[in-house]
């Protein structure tokens, strides 16, 4: 028997690991500072699981060396690391998780101790050490029997070994994942646990016999919607869906992802983060090497995976995650297809605060990603809208089915609630008829009625209670707000500082992080202890039913979305005056927090995780959390300010204070600045502050806050306006175009000077292109905000500068609406920089924008007047570029506007063989046998070559035409390789001009006005020819060489060198043969 097919099978071991870690990255992504060890733990599983799955790819490969097969045999014997490991796993895990179904209790408990799991983690990473050693020993044999004659074995034997397949797997599992987290996915694994918890046993069961949910049960593309009204259980319905689809026992496996919008966590209402946590669920589930794929540098057909390619590329370039979502929606039909049948489940769809823009990417979703895409959500008239005509399940129409629900939840509460089970019977059957009666599918008033019987404590009090129901929600709210007050100035001064915290917050908020929050007093230096609860259930306590109370994760939350609606609305009895009002009240809270005096100390010592660069795994972190756990939140308090939109001098006071405080304390720095550039740009990383700013007073209001609060500061210091918020952010004009556009009338108001250049480094604004001086309509362009170009175009006292189409063109997302307007200002389409026109730069990244608008933006750049026969400096016009790129659509539309090619084109006669099949490639044709010709066109000839660089001749002694009126006008050098360029590669070289017939020793003697231009050739993928242009445009060094070429008429002998430099990142290039050509052209200087 073959020993890789006997024993335990590498797969059974990879499919466990696998469910272990979904289920402790669950724990971990879900849980507030979880143990250390998790995370070592789940780094142990994620290594030996990515080195498996290589040896599964690779072990049926039938030219696998003997050695190697004989490794992979080693593993999996009696004896062998594999056996050993999966029998780890079955003594570490559940017996129902190792049997491949996964307990809901055990899900909930992390079973081991910090030292215990350490100890686990080690044992771990000797498993993976023992299968990578395996590997890179008899990788080494095989390698020694290859080459016996190799005298330093050992050094190449260390070659090997870094280039194992172990290695490579570890470093591509290291990859995927840090891509994978690049992504920002939020988990939603304790949100759905917690659903699952309220659901009763047997409830929720009626919506898997729904015909429509049957019909969108069987397909493999379809669409439902589940609607109903707040209150009605339409998150209990979704948590039952996600667990059937899980436990589901079909004969072909699904792959589920699923997504709660959530109002009690602001990350989890961005429609960007519902696509993307989607995204990345999909592709943590794929088997498929999908990493390997996109980081490819080819070009991708139709069908590839394009956009996930190019997002490797963001990554790549340093960018942040993408928000755009259409290019999500295009990153989500193709994960889909590196899964089996993909199911997505999106639950409270209205709760997103982008719901109106998010809907229109999921209708068809199902059609063009060939998934199934359950979603839940209120009748809200834009999501009506959207999903008019869909399949639909109304809680409306299911009302017999949701009073089962009921009935079967208040016969629960009846008999696990304490107070309720010692009720006599009679009053039990009293108190479910009447509930059921009036609940009208409304599980959360439902629950409301059943925590204020369990308060009552006589029976005459439950009769009463019982005979005035209230009706509906809000008059529900209205009587505990009532009751609140009612129990004395300590319970409603608890209760109305907890509620303002909850409302506003943005992200969960813990027990503990509430009780320091009591004790900030707005203007002092110290918290005030006394202001906090002696024992902090006292908060739940007297918030009532308004709040709920996760022991496992300690977090305290509203109980439900119409509670955050209520508090909002103008209701008599309500505690917040406005929006605008509550997040002032905790702007003003917060900015006194990260003032105490305490944070000097937690500065100094640098111990809190709060404020850590980097990750450690010191328990004494954990300690100074407990301290001041608030302190994580406060740091990041500034996003409050964006939603103070009525004018408060108070925050302004507040803001005043800080910038004093700034400037005179600089321990406090650590806390309030930002140190690190990426935690910046990822939004939720950033700080009041970024570390290079020196003056925050108007920094903060630009960046975080709203136009009034900059008229403020302004009017107050009028010289800010002409100076830079910060080194490399440039003037407020500039930071208001980017990060706050509404700013722009106050500026204008205030007298901003709209022509004024500013130097910029734009990575500080997440853009990747050069520094320099910017104009602010150029910004604007590169930012690509139509509306802001709007707003400086309609100023008649803004200038465009002469390249300004080329900034434009460098945004992520360039607008063609904005590129037009450009057009029609006066901009000019074919002004050159660097020798290349807008549309040339264009086209040679496009590749990396999003393709679905590249094509009007090359309309908004041609039309009119653009010169379609102007080449760059790689010789080559716009149709040469967009052939080399394969951009179909722009080739068709560029054919239809008669662009032509240049002689460079004839280089190869196969240049474009991909195409020759297209019905448009017989225009091709004809457009290079137009082309201009060269006047001349010589062959070079290898004259030396070493292992450093290879020299190259051309004779131009042909050139000589003392009758020739017109001047050499231009020089061409193209490298053509043999065969197709598989990887992307680059050759350096440089061009001299030299008369051989001259004495050698004046050859060689050093003229300073000898011209040598340097050049560099490139190449992509699928290319062959790579050329060089020289002209009377690029100064004076070519101007020169050219005119020396030109006057001299005795040119026998004389000859141009192109010496190329060898290197190793370029040596296959060289060793597929590189040919050169030199095209001299003949014609006037114009």
């Amino acid at each position: 028997m073959d020993p890789i097919t006997s024993g335990v099978t590498i797969l059974q071991v990879v499919q466990t690991i696998a469910q272990a870690s979904a289920l402790l990255y669950g724990y971990i992504a879900s849980v507030r500072n979880a143990p250390s060890s998790c995370q070592r733990l789940l780094d142990q599983w994620n290594s030996i699981r990515g080195v498996l799955a290589t040896v599964m790819d690779i072990e049926d490969d039938r030219s696998l060396p003997d050695n190697l097969r004989h490794a992979l045999s080693l593993l999996i014997t009696k004896d062998g690391p594999v056996a050993k490991l999966d029998a780890e796993l079955k003594n570490l895990l559940p017996n129902n998780l190792a049997s491949g179904k996964m307990s809901k209790i055990t899900r909930l408990t992390w079973p081991f101790k910090e030292k215990e799991a350490g100890v686990i983690a080690d044992r771990l990473k000797q498993y993976y050490l023992d299968i990578t050693t395996i590997l890179a020993i008899d990788s080494w044999n095989t390698i020694k029997e290859i080459d016996q004659g190799v005298k330093e074995v050992k050094l190449g034997v260390q070659g090997l070994i870094e280039d194992s397949a172990a290695q490579k797997v570890r470093e591509k599992a290291e990859e995927r994942e840090k891509f994978l987290q690049w992504m920002s996915p939020v988990s939603c694994t304790d949100k759905h646990e917690a659903s699952s918890r309220q659901r009763h046993p047997g409830t929720g069961r009626w919506i898997f016999y729904n015909d429509e949910y049957v019909a969108w049960n069987k397909s493999d593309s379809a669409f439902l919607w589940l609607n109903g009204q707040p209150g009605h259980g339409k998150t209990i319905l979704a948590s039952s869906v996600i667990d059937g689809i899980q436990d589901s026992r079909e004969a072909e496996p699904q792959t589920l992802a699923y997504f709660y919008c959530n109002f009690r966590d602001d990350r989890t209402t961005i429609a960007a983060a519902v696509l993307r946590s989607l995204v990345v669920q999909l592709l943590q589930e794929s088997k498929d090497d999908w990493i390997t794929k996109i980081r490819g540098s080819g070009p991708q057909e139709e069908g590839d995976l394009v956009s996930l390619q190019k997002l490797w590329k963001q990554k790549s370039d340093g960018a942040s995650c993408p928000t755009d979502l259409g290019f999500l929606r295009k990153l989500l039909v193709e994960a889909s297809t590196l899964v089996r049948l993909p199911v997505l489940v999106i639950d409270a769809l209205d709760e997103c605060k982008e719901y109106p823009e998010l809907v229109k990417h999921l209708v068809n979703l199902p059609e063009h990603a060939r998934l199934r895409l359950f979603v839940t959500g209120r009748n809200e008239q834009a999501i009506q809208d959207a999903f008019h005509g869909l399949s639909t399940v109304s809680l409306k129409d299911s009302a017999e089915q949701m009073k089962a629900d009921i009935h079967a939840h208040i016969a629960e509460q009846l008999q696990a609630q304490k107070q309720l089970s010692r009720l006599p019977d009679a009053l039990k059957k009293t108190i479910l008829e009447k509930l059921l009666e009036k609940a009208e599918g409304m599980f959360r008033w439902v629950q409301c009625q059943l925590d204020d019987i369990m308060g009552c404590k006589r029976r005459i009090d439950i009769e009463a209670a019982l005979d005035n129901l209230p009706a509906g929600l809000y008059e529900t709210y209205d009587r505990i707000i009532q009751a609140i007050k009612q129990k004395g100035r300590s319970d409603e001064q608890i209760a109305q500082n907890c509620l303002l915290w909850l409302v506003g917050t943005f992200t969960p908020l813990t027990l503990d992080q509430l009780n320091e929050a009591m004790m900030i007093e707005v203007g002092k230096s110290n918290l005030n202890p006394d202001l906090g609860v002696m024992d902090p259930m006292d908060i739940v306590v007297a918030c009532g039913s308004l709040v709920t109370y996760d022991e496992k994760t300690g977090i305290v939350a509203l109980s439900h979305y119409s509670v955050k609606e209520y508090l909002i609305s103008c209701r008599p009895h309500n505690i917040l005056k406005s929006i605008s009002d509550m997040h002032a009240r905790i702007s003003e809270l917060l900015i006194t927090y990260v003032l105490c005096d305490f944070a000097d100390d937690i500065c100094e010592k640098g111990r809190h995780p709060a404020i850590n660069e980097c990750d450690s795994d010191s328990d004494d972190e954990h300690v100074q959390d407990q301290d001041h756990p608030l302190l994580s939140y406060a740091i990041r308090g500034w996003k409050h300010l964006g939603h103070v939109s009525d004018e408060d001098p108070d925050v302004m006071v507040a803001l005043s204070r800080l910038h004093s405080e700034f400037l005179r304390n600089t321990k406090k720095h650590r806390v309030l600045a930002t140190q690190r550039k990426y935690d910046w740009l990822s939004g939720d990383g950033a700080r009041w502050l970024h570390g290079s700013v020196a003056l925050p007073s108007l920094f903060i209001p630009l960046v975080h806050g709203k136009p009034w609060m900059v008229e403020f500061v302004v009017k107050q210091q009028p010289h800010l306006l002409d100076v830079d918020i910060a080194p490399g952010w440039g003037s407020p004009l500039i930071c208001a175009i980017a990060k706050n556009p509404d700013c722009l009338s106050i500026l204008l108001k205030l007298g901003v000077d709209f022509n004024k250049l500013s130097s910029i480094k734009p990575q500080l604004y997440g853009r990747y292109i050069s520094d320099g001086s910017y104009a602010p309509i150029s910004w604007a362009g590169v930012i690509g905000s139509e509306v802001t170009v709007d707003f400086l175009l309609s100023q008649r006292e803004v200038i465009l500068p002469d390249d300004i189409l080329h900034k434009a063109i460098q945004g992520m997302n360039p607008s063609h609406e904005s590129i037009r307007k450009f057009r029609q200002r006066g901009a000019d389409a074919n002004f050159t920089v660097n020798s290349s026109a807008p549309i040339h730069y264009f086209l040679s990244i496009v590749k990396y924008m999003d393709r679905s608008q590249s094509l009007l933006v090359v309309k908004a750049l041609i039309d009119p007047s653009c010169k379609l026969s102007l080449q760059n400096l790689t010789a080559r016009t716009v149709l040469h570029i967009a052939l080399d790129e394969r951009l179909e659509d722009i080739i068709t539309y560029l054919l239809e506007q008669n662009a032509g090619l240049s002689a460079t084109a004839t280089l190869l006669p196969d240049m474009w063989s991909w195409a020759t099949n297209k019905t448009w490639f017989p225009q091709v044709q004809a457009a290079a046998l137009a082309a201009d010709q060269p006047w001349t066109r010589i062959k070079g000839k290898v004259v030396d070559a070493t292992t450093e660089s290879q020299r190259v001749e051309f004779s131009v002694a042909v050139t000589a035409d003392r009758d020739n009126a017109n001047p050499i006008c231009a020089v061409v050098v193209s490298a053509i390789v043999n065969g197709e360029v598989t990887n992307s590669g680059y050759i350096f070289a440089d061009l001299s001009y030299s008369n051989q017939s001259l004495p050698k020793a004046i050859q060689d003697s050093p003229k300073d006005d000898s011209p040598r231009l340097e050049l560099d050739f490139e190449w992509e993928h699928g290319q062959r020819v790579s050329s060089w242009l020289f002209d009377y445009r690029q100064g004076d060094e070519v101007t020169g060489m050219l005119r020396q070429m030109s006057d001299d008429k005795e040119l026998a002998g004389t000859s141009l060198f192109l010496q190329m430099a060898k290197r190793p990142y370029n040596s296959h290039l060289f060793d597929r043969g590189v040919e050169c050509i030199l095209d001299i052209y003949r014609g006037p200087l114009d």
